[in-house]
Formats: C-alpha cells, sequence, structure tokens
C-alpha cells in the first residue's frame, strides 16, 4: 500500500512538473511573438582603419542581424542585445567581424589581421 502511495505521488509530482515546463514554454513563447526590438530597422554607414566601405545592416523585429559590407556587398549576420549590444556579427568569406553597440551605432571591425572601426546611423 506504502508503495503504491510513494508511486502516486511520484507520477502526480511529474505529471505537474511537466504542465509547469509546458505553461512556462507557451508563456515563454508569447514573449518572443509580443518582443520588438528597439533597433529594429535599417541602418547606413561605413567602416574605416585599414580597409574602408560600407555597411548596411537591417534588424528585424526579434533583434537579428543580416546585411551587407564593402564593394562586393558581402552578407553579414549577426544578433543585438536589448542593450544595443551586438554579438559578433560575422561574414562568412572572408571573415569580417563586427564588434560594438547600436546604441552607441559604433565600433570595431576585424578582417584577419586587418582592423578598424565602424559607424552606423539608423535610417
Amino acid at each position: 500500500m506504502k508503495t503504491k502511495t510513494i508511486l502516486s505521488l511520484l507520477i502526480l509530482s511529474c505529471t505537474f512538473i511537466s504542465c509547469e515546463r509546458i505553461s512556462d514554454n507557451y508563456w515563454e513563447k508569447k514573449e518572443q511573438e509580443n518582443y520588438t526590438s528597439r533597433y529594429m530597422g535599417k541602418w547606413v554607414g561605413s567602416y574605416t582603419g585599414q580597409g574602408n566601405g560600407n555597411l548596411i545592416i537591417s534588424v528585424s523585429k526579434s533583434g537579428n542581424i543580416t546585411g551587407t559590407y564593402g564593394p562586393n556587398n558581402d552578407m553579414v549576420l549577426g544578433f543585438v542585445m536589448d542593450d544595443g549590444a551586438l554579438t559578433p556579427v560575422i561574414s562568412e568569406t572572408p571573415i569580417f567581424t563586427m564588434y560594438g553597440s547600436l546604441n552607441t551605432r559604433k565600433g570595431t571591425w576585424k578582417n584577419g589581421s586587418l582592423a578598424g572601426d565602424w559607424t552606423l546611423t539608423k535610417q
């Protein structure tokens, strides 16, 4: 009898935990659907230093970044955090990486041994 009671309590707690996770996942998904990055939109600027060129990025509603840089319009991808900090925004080839913040609208870039600064303005 004791074993059945313990087993029933164990099943009940597992069911409760599963329902709690489902509920948490539901509300987390709702938050993501309702979220809009304050940096959403088109940003245009340039990079200078040991190389130079134009930068154009677009920030989606969720904060994802897609864009282009340089004379060949090579693609860059990344993400902007709530405070404007960029996760490193990286191109596929050659490896052009942007660091910085959309809050300050500036940062640094690297491409192999080359480096410099970038600035952007929201359009």
